[in-house]
């Protein structure tokens, strides 16, 4: 076994995520890592060739296991920075002596690898070219020839902003350690354990870092998945990388924009695994995520009920016939069913500063006891639907309201609230993204005497504890119920069309937000509520604290 330790010298990490300026990256990547080591590796004007060694070698391991503590995201908020590169050149001048010297660059490259590094006349010529591009002294020093409006934009009042953001995670443990299976050729440790002494910071330049070998690592809670389900994707590296590395380099010059060549891997937080103590819902269960083409229009979390008994519609059109009672959730005498069945649960945009509650995706929820001619039947039906409508132009067809068009996730998500564990995480705090449809009606909670609001209340928040016990759950230790949102992003109830018993067109259910705390930590995925087959009474895992931020 072969491990290395980053320690965060200031307790946080300050990376961003790949493909999400706003959001941090929790725990580092591998490939995160590996790049660090490449850069102190060219620190030197001459690169060791036994650090060469020590990399390739790395490189060429499978994805390490990570033990990393949890991580609270800080508030991410817009800083609005000087743009560095204000000049009185003008724009298309830099761009076509930025041409040029890319011209001349490749071709001087060409020129001195023929020459077998020799300085000929030819190479000379090419060298004297890229240097000649790059003067712009007699531009920008001749009057007359400097552009006004250009040299105005050099004064402080003129200067453009661009906006930047500075996501950051404060873990727990600020330790993270990465550990593979073999151990490196002799001598090659230690190389590594020397190269990683000069390894600064992990991510921006405030993120701080001291880094090491050990032979006595901390347990890894991170490790590589064969499955989707219940994972984060993470970039790791392969055999080639660090040729890769360097031939970026030469392109971008540490200058121009650029992006990390990576592996793209499934992690499993074991963590997340519960344990003998955690409480299992009846709700929960394995999700067959769909994710809505976000170029077509966007429906909001108020069409939630709408949109699942859309998909609901379309699974059953392609099922078998009969379809059974595991997937429709009624018995073929159309009564409900009380055995454990499908549901459909629209995924919205929730949780984040800016968050707005649209829906980006659908999940079917295939719980853990299913019946297996059930869950035979569910993946019979979509594969039928893919056959017939192409894997990329599913559709659910609202009329006059619009068209909703998705494809199944085969890989995770790169969007938050379509990731499973996102919604399955343990915890002891649990908040509502959609209302939670109430089983029993609390009386007017808004109209009336003071004492009879009261009354209302607490029959709400009675029958919310009535709803957890519904699917198994203990009663929670505390309740809290409004009309507003505990979560950012998600939509009061009073923006909700009424919902309605059903089989009983008269009989409305109340819609309530609620916030919801066990004593024990109850795994996800967590619905609560009359609604709960169709999206309503969505629960979201989450901190205490953030509670009071929504």
């Amino acid at each position: 076994m072969f491990a290395i330790e980053v320690n965060y010298l200031t307790g946080r990490c300050v990376a961003t995520s790949h493909n999400d300026r706003r959001q941090s990256e929790w725990p580092p990547h591998p490939a995160r890592l590996f790049s660090a080591l490449v850069a102190a590796m060219h620190d030197p004007a001459k690169p060791d060739q036994q650090e060469r060694r020590a990399l390739e070698w790395l490189e060429a391991q499978p994805p390490p296991a990570i033990a990393a503590s949890t991580a609270t995201p800080r508030t991410v908020a817009a800083h609005f920075v000087p743009v560095n590169d204000a000049s009185v050149i003008s724009r298309s001048l830099q761009e076509k002596r930025a041409e040029k010297i890319e011209e001349h660059s490749a071709n001087y490259r060409n020129a001195l690898e023929e020459s077998g590094g020799e300085m000929t006349k030819k190479v000379m010529r090419l060298k004297s070219n890229i240097e000649s591009q790059r003067d712009v002294t007699s531009t920008v020093e001749n009057v007359g020839t400097t552009s006004t409006q250009s040299a105005e934009a050099l004064f402080p009042d003129h200067r453009g902003k661009q906006e930047r953001f500075f996501p950051s995670m404060t873990p727990d443990e600020p330790r993270v350690t990465f550990q593979w299976a073999s151990q490196p050729p002799q001598g090659l440790s230690e190389t590594l354990d020397g190269l990683l002494s000069r390894v600064t910071r992990l991510g921006h330049s405030s993120s701080l870092v001291s880094c090491r070998v050990v032979t006595d690592p901390a347990s890894p809670n991170w490790l590589p998945s064969i499955s989707n389900e219940r994972s984060e994707v993470l970039r790791t590296t392969k055999s080639g990388q660090l040729a890769v590395l360097e031939r970026q380099f030469q392109s971008h010059e540490g200058i121009k924009p650029r992006s990390l060549t990576f592996v793209a891997v499934p992690y499993r937080n074991e963590v997340a695994t519960p344990s003998p103590e955690t409480l299992r819902p009846a709700t929960s269960g394995h999700w067959i995520v769909f994710e809505f083409d976000h170029t077509s229009r966007s429906f909001p979390a108020t069409r939630t009920e709408e949109v699942a008994k859309a998909m609901r519609s379309a699974i059953i059109k392609h099922a078998d016939d009969p379809a059974p009672e595991g997937l429709t959730g009624h018995r073929h005498d159309k009564t409900a069913s009380r055995s454990p069945h499908l549901g459909f649960i629209p995924l919205p945009y929730v949780g984040s500063e800016y968050a707005d509650g649209r829906l980006l995706g659908v999940a079917l929820s295939v719980p853990h006891d299913l019946d297996n001619e059930s869950r035979k039947a569910v993946y019979r039906a979509i594969g039928k639907w893919e056959q017939t409508a192409g894997r990329d132009s599913l559709r659910l067809l609202f009329g006059a309201k619009g068209v909703l068009r998705m494809k199944r996730m085969t890989v995770p998500s790169t969007m938050v609230s379509l990731r499973p564990a996102v919604w399955s995480r343990p915890s002891t705090h649990w908040a509502s993204a959609t209302p939670i449809a109430l089983p029993k009606y609390p009386g007017r909670l808004g109209r009336g005497t003071p004492e009879a609001r009261s009354k209302a209340w607490k029959a709400a928040e009675q029958a919310v504890v009535a709803s957890c016990s519904h699917v198994g759950l203990p009663e929670p230790s505390a309740v809290e119920v409004s009309f507003t949102p505990f979560i950012p992003g998600a939509r009061p109830t009073t923006q909700y069309p009424v919902v309605r018993q059903s089989g009983n067109t008269k009989q409305i259910r109340r819609l309530i937000h609620a916030f919801v705390t066990f004593d024990s930590p109850v795994e996800g995925p967590l619905l609560l509520g009359s609604g709960r087959f169709f999206g309503l009474g969505l629960m979201r895992p989450m901190p205490r604290k953030e509670k009071s931020d929504a």
